[in-house]
């Protein structure tokens, strides 16, 4: 167990890096610069987001009436990330 790399089940190749670290940034850096242009240049969008978020996704309701499906479906997707990202080895 010491000293000893397990492989990946299919080895990583330039694309793979490329996915995961300049598309996260390129979506981020965008998410960021709209979201601060908006904030300057649009308030109001700003606050009608905000109501439109608070009253349809971040309803109480939903937590109360449908906290376990919806518990579930976060624990698996977090699970599969979380399993895809350190890599199942043998």
């Amino acid at each position: 167990i010491s000293g000893i790399e397990p492989s990946p089940l299919t080895p990583s190749t330039d694309f793979d890096r490329f996915f995961n670290v300049f598309l996260l940034r390129l979506y981020l850096g965008f998410l960021l610069v709209a979201l601060g242009l908006g904030f300057l240049f649009q308030p109001k969008l700003i606050i009608r987001m905000n109501a439109f978020m608070r009253e349809n996704v971040f309803k109480d309701t939903h937590v109360l009436l449908n906290n376990r499906p919806i518990g579930a479906v976060m624990f698996v997707i977090g699970f599969l990330l979380f399993i895809l990202n350190f890599g199942v080895y043998r």
